[in-house]
């Protein structure tokens, strides 16, 4: 009998995994034709009708100049996102305390905010005549030169971090609440101190976490394009990606842009595939533990310093938005950039086209990213995981790049096609993240569930609808909102592809940074966050009403 079971078992083990298998393809087809067509039309760009181009850039010390940039700043980045972020997640992993979750509602609300309205918050609040020096003027009493933070290397580091911090706390945060804490307590047991424990087996166990969290931040940051072209301020600071969209649409060499594009995709693939290599296969026990009351003076001063200093470093540029909206460089109230905002003739066009692009570009991506994060738990496939993160390594600028040769040979001014070819670069760049976002929650799908479902001789789509499918609702409306928060905020690829064709709220702002009208980009700006928070606000509210319909529906 046991071996009759196990024969079942056997083949319901494998008629799973084709079915996945079969319920992915659609997705991987979608993605692999997306992420070919770009790739396929920058190599020809770069080796026909020679590999002059290439050599040319594999030949010259330049290229290597802008490599070693990309990697060093990215590495600062991602290095000191994760190394900040360890004691806020140890505190908020550990410990209940009144403001927690309002500051990790802060922190996911982080995750929405566009890199465009990152550079303008750094612009008004870190500038020469920013807030900051106003402040440090009016307190100290000083008629000194101001304190110069931006257009250096540090600023394009402190952006970088400001961005990503956010992220690494919230991902280690979440992934530490949920360790299981038997090895901790033992070691307590044998008077091994905090210190001690966390390094020999906290560490050990978060790994995992922390390399996914420090390869997403380091490809992100070495694909960087508005925080290098604006707060790097000089072509000494450049990264591999700012440097193709200088000379694909500032010196009009499409060859030695793309040849350039296909050396950043190699050296990024190749970085992507280690890190895939190096992680381990290891099996740890999470479960969701009873967070300890923060009782002694000591944890509760530590908090609480914790608490201003993150909301002190996120808080301050992004309400200087808001603040500069409305008041002058001199600090004359002024409601006029509003009036020119509202009166421009594009303003709600610009406004429905962002939004519309969002949201089909979201639908699309989490529909196709859950087949994808299902297929690869289920088969435990790494070949997919890989696959699924190449955009990653590819970078926004380069994607928008071979799109914009498709439309050059579509020869086409119609705009539903220009629209369409900005959704579909949109998809390709919201994808790994969506399925980044899913993959935790199949993963965490008992598979005792599945099983039970097969016994009461249920199907295997029949299975994953009603059962698995709603099981991962709180994590689709995350992968959603992420989804549209990236699309909402991306200035690269549509600015690289649409050409003036086709105007969003970050195209708007990049442009007015570009002619200094602070005031008018700090409208729209302030226009793009509320939007932003909007989209997170109503994503917690569905999520909130979803747990509280569960937790109902299991009462007696």
């Amino acid at each position: 009998m046991d071996s009759y079971n196990d024969g079942v078992s056997m083949r319901k083990g494998s008629g799973e995994k084709k079915f996945y298998t079969l319920l992915s393809l659609p997705a991987v087809a979608v993605l692999v034709f997306l992420f070919a067509i770009p790739l396929v039309l920058i190599l020809s760009k770069a080796f026909w009708p020679s590999a002059d181009s290439f050599i040319q850039i594999l030949k010259s010390r330049y290229t290597y100049t802008l490599l070693f940039f990309s990697f060093k700043q990215s590495l600062i980045s991602a290095a000191l996102s994760i190394i900040i972020a360890l004691p806020f997640s140890y505190y908020y992993a550990t410990y209940s305390f009144k403001g927690r979750k309002f500051v990790l509602a802060l922190s996911a609300l982080s995750f929405t905010i566009p890199s465009i309205l990152v550079v303008l918050a750094f612009v008004i609040f870190y500038g020469n005549n920013g807030v900051l020096n106003s402040i440090i003027k009016s307190v100290f009493s000083l008629d000194s030169s101001p304190v110069r933070i931006l257009y250096t290397f540090g600023a394009i580091i402190l952006a970088h971090v400001y961005l990503n911090l956010p992220v690494a706390f919230n991902l280690i945060t979440n992934g530490w609440t949920k360790l299981a804490r038997t090895e901790e307590i033992a070691s307590y047991t044998l008077k091994k101190g905090n210190a001690a424990t966390f390094f020999s087996i906290t560490l050990v166990k978060l790994r995992s976490v922390i390399i996914n969290a420090f390869v997403i931040i380091f490809l992100f940051c070495f694909s960087s394009f508005a925080i290098v072209m604006v707060l790097g301020g000089s072509p000494e600071y450049s990264t591999l990606e700012a440097e193709i969209y200088r000379r694909a649409h500032i010196s009009l060499d499409y060859a030695s842009a793309s040849a350039l594009a296909i050396f950043s995709f190699a050296v990024t693939s190749i970085l992507l595939l280690i890190t895939s290599r190096s992680k381990r296969k290891e099996k740890i026990d999470r479960r969701e533990n009873i967070l300890k009351k923060a009782s002694k003076k000591k944890t509760k001063a530590a908090i609480a310093l914790l608490t201003a200093l993150m909301l002190l470093f996120i808080l301050p540029p992004l309400l200087s938005i808001l603040y500069r909206s409305f008041f002058t460089r001199t600090g004359s109230f002024s409601l006029s950039e509003w009036e020119k905002v509202f009166s421009m003739s594009n303003f709600l066009s610009c406004i429905i086209s962002s939004l519309m692009i969002a949201t089909i570009t979201a639908t699309l991506s989490v529909l196709l990213s859950e087949t994808i994060a299902f297929c690869q738990i289920k088969r435990k496939s790494r070949a997919l995981s890989i696959l699924s993160s190449l955009p990653l390594a590819t970078g926004s600028v380069m994607l928008g790049l071979g799109f914009n040769f498709l439309a050059s040979r579509l020869n086409s001014q119609n705009t539903v096609v220009n629209y369409i070819l900005v959704i579909l670069t949109h998809l390709v760049i919201t994808i790994p993240f969506a399925t980044r976002t899913l993959v935790p929650g199949v993963r965490e799908i008992p598979e005792e569930i599945a099983r039970a479902s097969y016994t009461l001789r249920k199907g295997y789509f029949e299975t994953f609808r009603l059962t698995e499918h709603r099981m991962i609702s709180s994590y689709r409306r995350k992968a959603f909102i992420f989804a549209f928060a990236l699309s909402l905020g991306e200035v690269n690829a549509t600015l690289t592809l649409a050409g003036g064709r086709i105007t969003t709220l970050p195209v708007m702002i990049y442009r007015l940074i570009g002619a200094y009208n602070y005031q008018g980009a700090s409208v729209l700006g302030s226009i793009l966050l509320l939007l932003a928070l909007f989209a997170f606000l109503l994503g917690e509210y569905y999520n909130t009403r979803g747990k509280n319909e569960l937790s109902r529906s299991k009462r007696p």
